[in-house]
């Protein structure tokens, strides 16, 4: 009965993992669906938007100096300026004068006078810039004019003013943010995988612990690349309205990044490296104070100071380069590890050096574009690496595991055969029967193997039973014979537990039940016997007769085969017997001296 309701269950999990199998092909039908829908309306559509043609976007073209001279305000010559541009002939009810500002106090007149000054005053530890912030002004009614009186921060660079428009205030900061999606975008799943590194690091997850990286550096670093990324979007400037906490706090996450950099690297190479992590540790610390110090005491800035950090950056990442081709060549890091670490490390330095250009020579103001997306291609990289680490860990396990049931089964197989000298062997012939009939009906390898496994301990039950009743070479009483029985039972009883391979219990329990229902313990019939058990009652049926016995020599060879023919739809499964005489046919099993 155990063993039928375990076949139940067995079918029953392959009935729900076809349910799920063809639910999710359902799923999946769905969303391609959906996809194919929206794809051909946008394909298809003809839709047009209702657009404010008052609103002004890019107002540069119009603007004049003092003296009279058109001015291009996003090329302004450095030092103060004053610019004018006339609106006489624009609609700018309602409106606003919206842009980006950059290192730059101001002042905004309109036609009635002065309308607004951003001029923000910031404690001496954050410095002279504010760094960048939108501004929408409105303009007021009947203003026919508006003048910029601009003056930069720092005396040497020049007054930046981006993204002017007249615009409606609300339209022109949703319009920024569209434009800032991607970067914003960018950032988020930035600090977002950094989070899940240290997280998985610090729970210390199987992963983590089986690869002896140092993930939580990882993740502390793409957290803080996540951070600098949002100077980008100007999501933090505006949502907290100040500029200059954000500038600074991004400042000394780059001052900062190097540690948990290098650290990280360091890690790849199975090799520790206290000395050289504590001098970077020590260098970051330095290169923090040193930025908090001058700032106070006014000698220089954050903005200033920024090129050491980046120089500190690229000798991190430098230094990790040597000690990943040093861990090369003493063969400490693994090939798989390696392609994910220089295709990772190049991306992550390329960007970083895109970026560093873009800053000195393009005023991209601290973007970190590029080196976000290296950062996230260095990501990709780790993640196939560690799903193959992870894969090729468990195909390990399993080996082991393997070969332990294995070695296990044939310790098992010489205890059962010792307990009846007459039939020591007969475990192991029983097995490889076992696996060339499994392998002759096309079963897969890993099938064989575990059938090899359960042939090994198919009469396992009978070191329960006691040797004189087992050796006896005279004829047995029934009460003798229904002991000898009953190691199928005790045999299911001892296995049963064994989760590693559940069907040893079913090999145990179910090799002496017959085709036709006559044999034991649970009178099963045809094709409710499991197929393992109908193998295993071919082989075991074959060596009994062609093997020693107490009472009897073993039988000639073809009358052995014979009886296993005459037994067929009978006794034993006629497609297990097939099965048996096309190995006879191919001489895989045949008479032996």
């Amino acid at each position: 009965m155990d063993n039928a309701l375990s076949i139940f269950e067995e079918r029953m999990t392959m009935k729900k993992r076809t349910e799920l199998a063809h639910l999710s092909i359902a799923q999946a039908v769905c969303v391609l669906i959906l996809l194919l829908f929206v794809l051909l309306s946008v394909a298809s559509g003809n839709f047009k938007v209702n657009t404010d043609t008052t609103m002004l976007w890019d107002i540069n073209d119009g603007w004049i100096d003092e003296n009279g001279q058109v001015v291009d305000l996003y090329d302004l010559a450095p030092g103060k300026q004053s610019v004018t541009l006339d609106i006489s002939n624009k609609n700018v009810d309602g409106k606003a004068i919206c842009f980006k500002s950059i290192d730059t106090n101001f002042k905004v007149y309109a036609s009635n006078g002065m309308i607004y000054d951003y001029e923000p005053v910031m404690p001496r530890q954050l410095g002279a810039s504010y760094g960048m912030q939108y501004h929408t002004i409105a303009i007021p009614e009947g203003s026919s004019f508006l003048r910029l009186e601009l003056e930069p921060v720092f005396t040497n660079i020049s007054a930046a003013v981006n993204d002017i428009a007249i615009s409606e205030a609300g339209q022109y900061m949703t319009g920024v943010f569209k434009r800032n999606l991607f970067s914003f975008g960018q950032g988020s799943t930035t600090i977002i995988i950094g989070i899940l590194f240290v997280i998985a690091g610090v729970t210390g997850q199987i992963v983590m612990k089986s690869t002896g990286i140092d993930f939580i550096s990882f993740g502390i670093s793409c957290v803080m690349i996540g951070f600098i990324g949002f100077n980008d979007t100007l999501f933090l400037q505006v949502l907290t309205a100040r500029p200059d906490i954000v500038r600074v706090a991004e400042y000394l996450c780059l001052a900062l990044i190097p540690f948990p950099a290098l650290s990280f690297f360091s890690s790849t190479t199975g090799e520790s490296h206290p000395r050289l992590l504590s001098g970077m540790f020590a260098a970051c610390l330095l290169n923090v104070f040193l930025q908090i110090g001058l700032t106070l005491s006014g000698t220089s800035d954050y903005y200033h100071l920024v090129n050491i950090s980046q120089l500190m950056i690229l000798v991190s990442f430098l230094l990790s380069s040597i000690l990943v081709f040093r861990a090369v060549r003493r063969g400490q890091i693994k090939q798989t590890l390696l392609r994910s670490v220089e295709w990772g490390l190049f991306a992550c330095i390329l960007g970083a050096v895109i970026d560093m250009l873009r800053f000195h020579f393009m005023q991209s103001y601290g973007s970190l574009t590029f080196t976000r997306l290296g950062v996230l291609l260095f990501t990709a990289f780790m993640g196939i690496y560690l799903y193959r680490d992870h894969i090729d860990s468990l195909q390990k396990k399993q080996r082991e595991s393997a070969v332990f049931a294995s070695e296990i089964s044939e310790a098992f197989a010489k205890v059962i055969d010792m307990k009846d000298p007459y039939t020591n062997g007969h475990s192991v012939r029983v097995a490889k029967y076992t696996a060339l009939i499994a392998k002759e009906m096309g079963y897969d390898a890993e099938t064989v193997e575990k059938y090899y496994r359960i042939g090994l301990l198919h009469d396992v039950g009978k070191v329960g039973i006691p040797k004189a009743v087992l050796n006896k070479p005279g004829k047995l009483t029934d009460e003798e014979y229904d002991l000898i029985k009953s190691h199928t039972l005790k045999g299911y009883e001892v296995l049963k537990d064994i989760s590693i391979v559940p069907e040893l219990a079913v090999g145990a329990l179910g090799h002496h039940e017959r085709y036709d229902g006559n044999g034991y313990p649970n009178g099963l019939s045809g094709d409710a016997i499991p197929e393992v058990a109908r193998i295993i009652a071919v082989a075991d049926a074959f060596d009994a007769m062609y093997s020693d016995r107490q009472y009897r020599k073993r039988l000639d060879f073809d009358k052995a085969i014979s009886i296993i023919r005459e037994a067929s739809g009978t006794q034993l499964s006629p497609e297990v017997v097939d099965a048996f005489f096309r190995l006879v046919e191919k001489g895989e099993i045949k008479a032996t001296k």
